[in-house]
């Protein structure tokens, strides 16, 4: 049996080189092709579905996967595809999906077109250097940057960041005690 590394207890354990959000360009989506090829199928029954009936819409989106050599998806996932398409607006898995298809196959509208436009525009935008902190500006009490271990003077006063920190933290915990506490309540009058 191999229990998944990335949800373990263990401190080694390899973290995925994926990026599930697709927020980092560098990383690799072992999907990508597949999500594509959805996008692209998402794409050509976009472009003529407005005002037709959700049915079609559906039968048109499984051909279409089918063509692209792609398996059909969860029927409620395909039913949001179907009724985004009757509206005329097509279904975006993720913006590098449809950047990409929009690359190979126009996407179905001009609205479309000019929101990936923006979003090519935003990542080709590279920030001037000293918009972020150094990591020595942030402030982090050394508690925090070393892990769990004892700072090396604990016979020093606490500064002022720890005390607003275990300020915050007590505040937090009496929101959640708060939290727990309504919900018991609503519990037993239920």
């Amino acid at each position: 049996m191999n229990p998944d590394q990335s949800k373990s207890a263990d401190v080694n354990a390899k973290l995925p080189v994926e990026d599930p959000t697709g927020q980092d360009p560098a990383a690799n989506d072992p999907d990508a092709e597949a999500k594509l090829q959805l996008q692209l199928a998402i794409f050509e029954v976009s472009k003529d579905s407005k005002g037709r009936s959700h049915d079609e819409i559906i039968k048109r989106l499984r051909a279409a996967f089918a063509d692209h050599g792609v398996d059909e998806p969860p029927f409620t996932w395909l039913e949001s595809v179907a009724s985004s398409a009757y509206y005329g607006e097509p279904y975006i898995i993720d913006f590098p999906t449809a950047l990409a298809a929009d690359d190979v196959v126009a996407a179905p509208n001009e609205q479309v077109r000019e929101r990936l436009e923006t979003r090519r525009e935003l990542r080709r935008e590279k920030l001037p250097p000293g918009i972020f902190p150094s990591a020595s500006d942030w402030n982090v009490p050394e508690v925090a940057r070393r892990g769990l271990e004892a700072p090396a003077n604990t016979s020093a006063p606490a500064s002022r960041n720890t005390i607003l920190l275990a300020v915050a933290g007590a505040a937090v915990a009496a929101g959640v005690v708060a939290l727990i506490v309504r919900a018991s309540r609503r519990g037993r009058t239920a």
